[in-house]
């Protein structure tokens, strides 16, 4: 095998036979590339900003156990997403950065959101007997105001999220990130005004929560469409070969474990807590130590959206040097954004959400967890990227099983912290397989992924000081007599 410090040969053959076309360019830019991750970072930013607002203002408006039928009914609208997507929302993006035409792609995204949506909903309406005496027990009994009507009703939600992520693949890929980094923020403030409307001025409790969630979601998806529209529509739209439904769904079939499994390792917990327990109180609670500890992930969510297109768009020798030092720098500021967010979270919630507190114990449980899975996210998209899948699929099975098997042990003894630590021990141990995998394909040291070094906390410092130049100057442009 090649020691660590030979560069890998470069390798521009797509999997399944897919002719790569001539790069987009911008992912070997790495200024370019640190730029756009600026703005997303700038996007997240707002939305963190947005949603940890209408996450306060529902925990506080609704309580502890409504609270819960809410985060359940978002799972469940998540769950049918990860089952019924098939890989499709990682193939466009892939398909994009190949150089795909925007024409073809567009039409692709449309076709398979109908379809996708119109069996989904079938099987989740014939599936909602069974699934209410199961995975979602938790909306069962006396104080519970969630009914059938509402599960059903929740399905909207499922071509509108579709919509996003493929047009989050086209936009991200060809560059018109600013359009959809908008989309995002006004989607956020939306849902925050709306959930102030719906349920603290008309207190329509857990339906007016969703009708919020719906209204913004299908107000994005259709800006979404708008903005693919645009891009169909110029001159460039139509540049680069067509899309074939066999090269498209032949990729998506490959990335489907992976993503499937991703997404239960990440809900099984709630899953299992709501079939073992069926109380949405502690859902409540969970829910809350969830949501804040996956603030953290505005950080890694905001480099890896950008890497994947990058390493999409790249030769096999950029990705392979590229990869190591954005994994570094996610995992640094990951961590100091997760040691920042739990004194955070304990004074927000002993001062604003005291029925939550029981709350916190899990938070503080789950936090390394979450630092482990920003490390996953990246390291996902590297080896998706270069067209590797496979190797990922059988991280993400691994950890679901362990998953599964640590949450079956420890819920019932341990509640809601059980549910922490199983989350703990399972994204710990995909990260790690992915650590080694990505070291391989790379041919570096694992170490090389994790270990900050100089470069990323002078890049890191840097970032900050031009963050808050540019808030002063915004600030200074807004005052009157400037």
């Amino acid at each position: 095998m090649p020691s660590p410090a030979e560069p890998a040969q470069p390798d521009t053959t797509a999997p399944g036979g897919i002719a790569p076309v001539e790069r987009l360019g911008w992912a070997n830019d790495k200024s370019l590339f640190a730029g756009r991750v600026a703005q997303v970072f700038a996007t997240k930013i707002a939305q963190f900003v947005l949603g940890a607002a209408t996450l306060f203002l529902i925990a506080r408006l609704l309580g502890a156990a409504p609270y819960g039928e809410f985060g359940l009914l978002l799972t469940w609208i998540g769950v049918l997403f990860a089952v019924g997507q098939l890989g499709m929302p990682a193939a466009m993006t892939y398909m994009a950065g190949r150089g795909r035409s925007v024409v073809s792609l567009e039409r692709m995204a449309l076709g398979l959101t109908v379809a996708i949506s119109v069996v989904l909903a079938a099987a989740a309406i014939i599936a909602l007997p069974l699934l209410r005496d199961s995975v979602l027990r938790g909306l069962s009994g006396s104080q519970v105001t969630t009914s059938d009507d509402l599960l059903r009703v929740v399905l909207i939600a499922l071509p509108c999220q579709l919509i996003m992520q493929f047009a989050a693949g086209i936009l991200y890929t060809r560059g018109h990130n600013r359009a959809f980094n908008g989309i995002q923020v006004a989607q956020a403030a939306l849902m925050l005004i709306l959930t102030l409307l719906l349920v603290g001025v008309f207190p329509l409790g857990v339906p007016g929560a969703v009708a919020g969630y719906l209204v913004a979601s299908c107000a994005g998806a259709l800006a979404a469409v708008v903005q693919v529209r645009r891009l169909a529509r110029r001159p460039e739209g139509a540049i680069g070969p067509s899309v074939s439904a066999r090269e498209f769904m032949s990729y998506g079939i490959r990335l489907y474990p992976q993503n499937v499994m991703s997404f239960f390792n990440y809900r099984a917990d709630v899953l299992l807590l709501s079939w073992l327990l069926g109380d949405a109180t502690l859902l409540g609670y969970y829910g809350i130590a969830v949501r804040l500890a996956e603030m953290t992930f505005y950080v890694p969510d905001a480099i890896s959206a950008m890497l994947y297109p990058a390493i999409s768009s790249s030769e096999r020798h950029e990705a392979d040097r590229f990869a190591p030092a954005v994994s570094r720098f996610t995992m640094l500021a990951t961590t100091l954004a997760a040691a920042a967010i739990i004194p955070a979270a304990f004074v927000a919630i002993w001062l604003l959400l005291p029925d939550f507190k029981p709350a916190f114990p899990a938070l503080v449980v789950i936090m390394p967890g979450i630092i482990s899975l920003s490390l996953s996210k990246v390291l996902a998209s590297y080896t998706a990227g270069v067209g590797r899948p496979l190797p990922t699929a059988v991280a993400a099975v691994v950890a679901l099983t362990l998953n599964i098997v640590a949450n079956l042990i420890l819920i019932p003894r341990w509640g809601i912290v059980g549910a922490s630590a199983s989350s703990l021990i399972s994204y710990t141990c995909h990260a790690s397989i992915l650590l080694v995998l990505a070291s391989r394909m790379a041919r570096v040291s694992p170490l090389a992924f994790v270990l900050p070094r100089a470069a990323e906390f002078a890049r890191l410092r840097n970032g900050l000081a031009s963050g808050v130049t540019r808030v002063r100057a915004s600030t200074g442009r807004s005052r009157p007599g400037r």
